[in-house]
């Protein structure tokens, strides 16, 4: 990769201060930059030096030191990537040796024998003079492609323009990748295999370089397209310190400078600005879809009026099937704020994406820890439920594969006629993420398939569930406490086996009389005869209230 910065070796023995100084030797090194001056006093300078410094020195140092320690230095600072010495050979020397300047050439490190009349504070003023007049010149550069950005936006331009305009500028096609809506945008240069190149490459990123992104920090690197080697520049775009995307420069059509990473991060944060837009854009539907839907599934009867009136500008027919999907987050509590807005704004973006490929009209909103799809059906059956269920299990697989800061729960409510009816569902489809927590094991739990749950998990008898619970199983689950024994674990494996204490044995690894005086002593406790049918159906029913009510 070039570098601009700096002025040329070359161009030093142009300057007048220059007029009387020669090259000894280094000369396939004239091309080499200098962006800083330094002087050399002793090798603890090795230390100090940096790739493009030009190192002024006289030749004492050569007057104190064996052939073998000069040869030593001359090749750390090779190593260190000097642009060349400048060195005032006379009065400490007549010539510097023969086995040094041969060094030297061999390196490309550049010798310039200096006038030793001439001062090294002149010196430094006149290339120190350059260098700021070459690095205004490419600030004034990245301030013009900053302000035709900027510009291009206040027109009323969007992405493509931007990156349309700095394609042209650095000669090279651009890409940006959007994180947080999963979206890469091209300028025109790049064909439609070169796009492939580049987004394969650019996947590769956050393995990669993810944590030098992360802190803000440019990458510069080289990538093989078709068997060749082409320069790569990633700015990372940063939205209130979170990564939200990568700008990059391919040098497919010319090769890349060291200015186009200033010219990218020059523009991120304009890019930066125009993900922020599109975000706000969706935070405000979020809110207004968030608002209809509360009035659809409210008590209050007024605002539910109001909110069928408004069905039709959601292009939902209030004469069609409808039912409920609702999304639970379960560990919102662990995101911090920044994380948790992103996490959330991302979710609701990809449900968005899965749904409309179902070709359903379906409207999505947003409550606290959940998301609800509510989606329109113009008929009611087998292949009705088939879609979705993969849609919830199709929204479960991308939010966890995408989004793995979110653990999510998703329960599907029945499907009810008319638009009135959707709070049915949305209560369904609660109750069955309630299910998963407690009655079966399942990240995503239809509320139709739940059996005896249903009939449980209604409030209005939740009363009567506990007082049932309490008047069969409780006093087993009382005397575990207090005992710390295992009765009612050893009940719910007689229930398992069918009451065969053989097999109950087997699973519980104890002694077939062991397990025979474990029943003795349930009936016992809990004054219940399991040989009878009512007491045995009684008890076995007061452990499905103990499960699903998480008694």
């Amino acid at each position: 990769m070039i570098r601009e910065t700096g002025i040329e070796v070359r161009e030093v023995l142009e300057k007048s201060i220059f007029k009387n100084s020669r090259v000894l030797a280094g000369a396939g090194g004239l091309n080499n930059r200098i962006v800083k001056v330094n002087v050399l006093v002793d090798p603890d300078i090795l230390k100090f030096v940096k790739e493009g410094e030009f190192l002024l020195t006289t030749a004492y140092y050569f007057t104190t030191t064996t052939l073998e320690e000069q040869k030593k230095l001359i090749n750390e600072l090779a190593h260190h990537k000097l642009s060349g010495i400048g060195i005032k050979v006379k009065p400490h020397l007549k010539a510097l040796a023969k086995e040094i300047l041969e060094l030297a050439d061999e390196l490309n490190l550049p010798f310039i024998e200096i006038d030793h009349e001439i001062s090294f504070t002149d010196v430094m003023a006149s290339l120190y003079s350059d260098i700021f007049d070459q690095q205004s010149h490419v600030i004034r550069k990245v301030e013009k492609v900053h302000n035709d950005s900027m510009n291009t936006v206040l027109k009323g331009g969007g992405m493509v323009d931007i990156i349309e305009g700095l394609s042209s500028t650095l000669g090279n096609p651009i890409m940006v990748k959007d994180l947080h809506f999963e979206e890469f945008v091209f300028s025109k240069q790049a064909d439609e295999q070169q796009r492939e190149l580049m987004v394969e490459s650019i996947n590769k990123v956050k393995k990669d370089y993810s944590k030098m992104l992360s802190d803000g920090h440019t990458v510069i690197d080289n990538q093989t397209f078709d068997e060749r080697s082409v320069d790569r520049v990633i700015v990372p775009i940063l939205v209130k310190n979170s990564i939200y995307g990568y700008l990059s420069v391919y040098g497919l059509q010319k090769e890349v400078s060291s200015f186009d990473s200033l010219y990218l991060e020059s523009v991120s944060p304009i890019v930066a600005m125009e993900f922020i837009k599109k975000i706000s854009v969706q935070e405000v539907e979020n809110k207004y879809k968030s608002e209809f839907f509360e009035d659809l599934i409210s008590l209050d009867e007024r605002r539910k009026a109001k909110a069928i009136e408004r069905a039709s500008y959601y292009r939902l027919d209030k004469k069609a099937y409808y039912n409920i999907l609702s999304i639970k987050f379960e560990n919102i509590a662990d995101l911090s704020g920044d994380d948790y807005s992103q996490s959330i704004t991302k979710a609701m973006y990809l449900i968005d994406l899965i749904c409309k490929d179902l070709g359903n009209v379906y409207l999505r909103a947003n409550k606290g820890k959940k998301v609800y799809v509510l989606m329109m059906w113009h008929e009611m059956n087998d292949e009705q439920g088939r879609k979705f269920k993969e849609l919830a299990e199709r929204i479960n697989e991308v939010l966890s594969n995408k989004i793995q800061t979110l653990k999510t729960r998703v329960g599907l409510g029945r499907t009810y006629l008319g638009i009135d009816n959707v709070y049915k569902s949305l209560k369904d489809s609660e109750k069955a993420i309630e299910a998963s927590k407690t009655y079966i094991e399942s990240d995503v739990i239809e509320f139709e398939t739940l059996g005896i749950y249903k009939i449980f998990c209604q409030d209005n008898l939740k009363e009567e569930l506990v007082s049932f619970y309490n008047a069969t199983l409780k006093p087993l689950v009382d005397y575990d406490r207090k005992r710390d024994t295992e009765l009612v674990k050893s009940l719910i494996v007689y229930f398992e086996t069918n009451g065969n204490l053989k097999k109950m044995s087997e699973l519980l690894f104890t002694h077939y009389n062991t397990v025979l005086y474990r029943i003795n002593r349930i009936q016992e406790i809990t004054n219940k005869n399991l040989e009878a049918e009512r007491d045995r159906y009684g008890l076995q029913t007061a452990l499905k209230i103990m499960k699903i009510l998480d008694l």
